[in-house]
Formats: structure tokens, sequence, C-alpha cells
């Protein structure tokens, strides 16, 4: 998309997908989470109060559609005027079948979460992102439409919708069911309430934050086009890939949240703390992993996919984000397990003044930057926050900064050698060649190197093969022996 519409264009995309997300945020966090925690308690012992509560986090969910729908509607004027484009408000209502599906689709991804299907919960998102991005490529090529960003919409809501049929598809497939919501309101409303509180006030600073950078950025002497230029490189572009990371982290998360939960409740604290600290040591090696690449080829990079190396300019300085926005991602799903709902939500509240200052304050002295730094400290203070309480509440002193150390030592050879790698396979090889063999170098040494500084256990590697090729082998003799 970046390189069939303006960067300008790109800003305007930016602006409505955040005022979007705000609608599907409040849909889309504490409900599937609420459930999820209450299948994983129930589903054993009492199977109708795990239904029950995927009936009413469902009822709740079209009641919170419903209001959504005459928000959008009725605020029509205010919307064009936030907007300040003809076509975003209808792009925005492209997308509305998205949030309905996505509210309808919710209480049943609670549901295999909680059960621990992740593999299903996968597999359906998976087909939507299939689903999105072959109606683009359909809308984009064989119609015609007046704006380059209706065809983004369309497929948003396309695949939205089927992949909601197919995830409804799966629940009865696994037996679940709808059952008597009438004793599972309360506590749903109760779990889920604060946590959607806080991924509200997240959503909510995006279109915020799309409304007042530009504005300041215009103010410190930006015109109004370079400031939505500069905005849709750095949200549209830059953002998307320092997010890269958080998609293992965000699966770790959604895989954990009812393990812990359970030993939470069954006061097992000695693997609860093992498994807390499992966590956030393999999110900090995720989070790192990718920066020597980031850092030696961010510009290479955005040239070879969105061809603009400013994108990549940002990508390179500001990397070190990524670091503080996965462990806040999962460090705030270890508190939401640990039932501390509300704690998560305060210290949000805090990296909001942060940010909102950073935004304020910073675009006089670095533009577009005041936006990555801000984002970067904000979310450093809820992780310290976050690993403080998680320590107090499990009894636990470990502060990380050993294995963060390490890492940041052993980033800096690797990110010499990624580029010197670079500079000479590009010499004999295409762009992109040179990309995927370098970003296998760079990943290769990085975790040998992890290896050699005991951040990761090689031994225990060579335990799961061990382990997985006696099962495989014992699926072989079964599979024989039922064939005899």
């Amino acid at each position: 998309m970046s390189r069939t519409i303006s960067t300008e264009l790109l800003g305007v995309y930016s602006i409505v997908t955040s005022v979007f997300m705000v609608f599907v945020t409040i849909l889309n966090s504490g409900l599937p989470l609420a459930v999820s925690k209450s299948t994983t308690i129930n589903f054993e012992k009492d199977s109708k109060k795990s239904n029950g509560s995927v009936s009413s986090a469902l009822i709740i969910s079209l009641i919170i559609c419903a209001l959504i729908l005459i928000v959008i509607l009725l605020g029509k004027p205010l919307l064009e005027s936030y907007f300040e484009d003809n076509n975003a408000y209808l792009f925005l209502l492209l997308m509305l079948p998205a949030i309905i599906f996505t509210g309808v689709y919710t209480p049943f991804k609670g549901y295999l979460w909680g059960r621990e299907k992740f593999f299903h919960v996968s597999l359906v998102e998976f087909i939507e992102q299939i689903i999105r991005i072959i109606t683009y490529f359909v809308c984009f090529y064989l119609f015609s439409f007046s704006n380059n960003l209706f065809p983004a919409g369309i497929s948003v809501s396309v695949a939205c919708v089927l992949s909601t049929i197919v995830g409804i598809i799966i629940f009865h497939s696994l037996k679940g069911r709808l059952q008597s919501p009438k004793t599972c309101f309360k506590p749903i409303l109760k779990s889920s309430a604060p946590i959607t509180l806080v991924r509200l006030a997240t959503s909510l600073m995006q279109p915020f934050m799309a409304f007042l950078l530009p504005l300041r950025l215009v103010q410190v002497g930006f015109t109004s086009e370079q400031a939505l230029s500069q905005l849709g490189i750095a949200m549209g572009m830059t953002m998307p890939l320092l997010s890269i990371p958080s998609t293992i982290i965000g699966s770790l998360a959604m895989a954990i949240i009812p393990n812990l939960t359970s030993l939470n409740n069954e006061h097992d604290t000695l693997k609860l703390k093992k498994q807390i600290s499992l966590s956030i040591t393999f999110t900090l090696c995720c989070s790192f992993i990718v920066i020597p690449f980031f850092i030696a080829l961010g510009e290479p990079v955005c040239l070879f996919l969105f061809d603009n190396i400013t994108a990549g300019t940002y990508l390179k300085d500001a990397c070190w984000l990524i670091i503080p926005m996965g462990v806040s991602q999962i460090t705030t799903s270890i508190l939401n397990s640990l039932n501390l709902e509300v704690k998560t939500f305060k210290y949000y509240l805090y990296s909001c003044v942060i940010l909102f200052l950073s935004i304020l304050i910073l675009p006089k002295y670095v533009g577009i930057y005041a936006l990555l730094y801000g984002m970067g400290l904000s979310t450093l203070l809820i992780a310290v926050l976050n690993i403080i309480k998680i320590n107090k509440t499990i009894g636990a002193s470990k502060t990380y900064l050993g294995i963060i150390l390490k890492l940041i030592i052993i980033t800096i050879p690797t990110v010499f050698l990624t580029k010197w790698i670079y500079n000479l396979s590009v010499l004999f090889f295409p762009r992109i060649v040179s990309l995927i063999l370098c970003g296998g170098i760079s990943v290769i040494a990085f975790t040998v190197l992890m290896a050699v500084f005991s951040i990761i256990d090689v031994q225990y590697f060579k335990i799961i093969y061990k382990v997985k090729i006696k099962e495989f082998k014992n699926k072989n003799r079964k599979l024989k022996s039922k064939k005899t």
C-alpha cells in the first residue's frame, strides 16, 4: 500500500485506523481474557458455567457493538471534522462490519484461549490475514475506486466476517455450547472492565497522538502536508517493523495466561516464579535478536519494502523501542493473570502522562522522533513498574539487569558482522538475497553468542529435541500397529 499511495495519504490511513482500533479494543481486550480465565478455572469442574461465560460475554459484546454503531453514525459531523478528509469517514464506514464481527467472535476466541486451543485461535487469525490480503489485491486491481484506501477498508471487513464464521464453526466442533448466562455477567464484567479500560486508554492515545502530533509539528515549522507525511512514515512504515517481535511475544502472552492463572489459583509459587522468569527472559531475547539487523540494515530494508529511506532512518534510530515495548507487553499479561488488572490500568495512566508531555515538548527539538521517544519512555515506565509489582506479588527480587547487559554486549559485534556481510554480499547478489542472507546470519550469530554467554541453555534444546524424536518414533510405532 505504501507504494501505491502517497505518504500523506498513508498519514490519513494511520489516523482513521487509530479510531477504528479504539472501537475494536473495547470489544477485543477484556472480554476474551475474562472468558479465557473463566474457562480455564471452570471447564473441568463446571462446563455449564464455562459455556455460560461465553453466552454472557456475547450478549455484552453485542450491546457494545450496538452502542459503537450509534456513536459512529450519530458522530458523523465530529468524526469528519477530526479526520479533515472527505473520504476518511467513508473509509471508517467500510470497516464497520469488521468492528461488529470482531465483537461477535470475541467470546468464542476467549473460550478457545481458555481451553489452550492455541492452534485453533492462530488458524482463525491466519485465515483472516490471508483473506484480507487476497481481498485487497482483488479490489485494488479488478475494481476502480475514487480513493486507494477503500480496498483496504473492504478487505478488513470481508476478512473479519469470514474468519468469525470459521471461529464459530471451530467452537461448535469442540463441543462448545451457549448456555444460560445468568450467574456469569457479574464475574465477566468484573474481570474484563479493568483490562478493557487499560487497553481502551491505550487505543485512545493513538487518535489523540495522531491529532496532537501533526498539530505540534505545524506549530514548530512543518507544513500540514509534511506533518501528515512524517506521521504516515512513522506510523505506517516504521512502527509495523518495530512491532514484529511483539507478534511472538503476543503469542507467548496468549499461551501463558491460562497456565499462570491455574498456578496462581493453586498457590504453586515455585512454578509460578519459574514460569514468569522464563517468560520475561524469552521476551528479552526475542526483542534483542532483531535489533542488530535493524541497526545495521534499517535503511536498505525500508528501501526494499517501502521505497522510503526515511522510514529506515527512523527504524535504525528507534529500534531500542522494541525492548520496553516487549517487556511491558508480557509483564502486563502476567499481572492480568495474577488478577492485578487494576494495577496495570493505573500504571498505564502514569505512562500516558509521559507520552503526552513528550509529544507536547519534544517536537520543537527532535520533530517526529517525539512520538518514538515518547513511546519508548512510556513503555519503559510500564515495564519497570510491572516488574516491581510482579516481584512484590510472588516474593521475588529479580531485576533482569544482568541479562540485559549481556544482550547489549553481544548486540555490538553482531551489528558490525551483519553490516560487513551485507556490504560484501550486495556486490554479488540482488538486494533481497543479501537482506535474507544477512538477516539469517545475524539471528544465528546472535543466538550462538546467547549460548556462549549462558543466556540460553543449549542442553535444554538437546533434551527437547530428544523428547520430540522419541514422541515421533512412538507415533510411528502406533500407526504401524494400527495398520497391522
